[in-house]
């Protein structure tokens, strides 16, 4: 189901996003069932170019789901260049080929940085604005399951990254289930030591400078009941509504 958010400020764009069940797993061992699972639900691009200086844009989206104890995020990319030199948690995988996803629960105004560079090292923290985070624990890291698929078509290395983030992850929150869950959220693209410097996201960003670090321009997400594709709505207010 679908349902829009409206803010009266007539320059925001701003998104919202509602999860659904993903039934049937029992087990990450088979990755490919999962990636096939989440490839049948809606795909979400990461497309909004917030900074022209940095023009280069590589094909990126999104797909997610959940159960009550775990995020299933898949991500697939295509871009001309890929990195990956970094293979220890917290390392700043940022400067890879790297995808990211934060989310701030409930009211919260800390947040979760969750990224991973597209073999799956993972950087995740926690915290108040781009200067006031604290690493998570690696142990708990260590915990997110991740699978990696790599193609090489027409020039580009087309790639993608299935990801299961269990509940204690998010280890500054008592928890019992993602299910009923409301927060915001946004997703990324980037790859800062790039041939091309790149920074997409999902929900558009309102700064002079590059900087996934703000919250304020997150969207809305939604942990909901039911089976079906998952939507994402967009309301700009810049436009005269129905």
């Amino acid at each position: 189901m679908c349902s829009y958010l409206f803010h009266f400020n007539w320059l925001t764009v701003k998104k919202r996003i509602e999860v659904n069940y993903l039934p049937g797993i029992k087990s990450f061992k088979d990755g490919d069932e999962i990636a096939e699972q989440l490839a049948g639900l809606e795909r979400h691009p990461i497309s909004v170019l917030n900074w022209p200086a940095f023009p280069y844009q590589p094909a990126a989206e999104f797909t997610i789901a959940y159960q009550d104890d775990k995020i299933f995020l898949k991500y697939d990319v295509a871009e001309k260049d890929i990195k990956s030199n970094y293979l220890v948690a917290n390392d700043p995988v940022y400067k890879d080929s790297c995808v990211e996803f934060f989310m701030a629960i409930g009211e919260d105004e800390k947040y979760y940085n969750l990224e991973f560079n597209c073999i799956g090292t993972c950087l995740a923290a926690y915290g108040t604005g781009r200067d006031e985070r604290e690493f998570l624990p690696k142990h708990l890291i260590e915990k997110i399951q991740h699978r990696s698929f790599f193609t090489l078509k027409d020039g580009l290395v087309h790639w993608e990254l299935t990801l299961a983030i269990p509940l204690e992850v998010f280890c500054h929150h008592s928890l019992k289930t993602f299910r009923g869950l409301t927060g915001r959220a946004n997703f990324y693209k980037c790859g800062d030591d790039l041939p091309d410097p790149h920074f997409l996201s999902w929900n558009p960003i309102q700064t002079e400078e590059p900087d996934f670090h703000q919250s304020a321009f997150f969207g809305d997400i939604a942990f909901i009941d039911g089976v079906k594709d998952n939507h994402s709505t967009e309301i700009n207010l810049n436009k005269p509504s129905i």
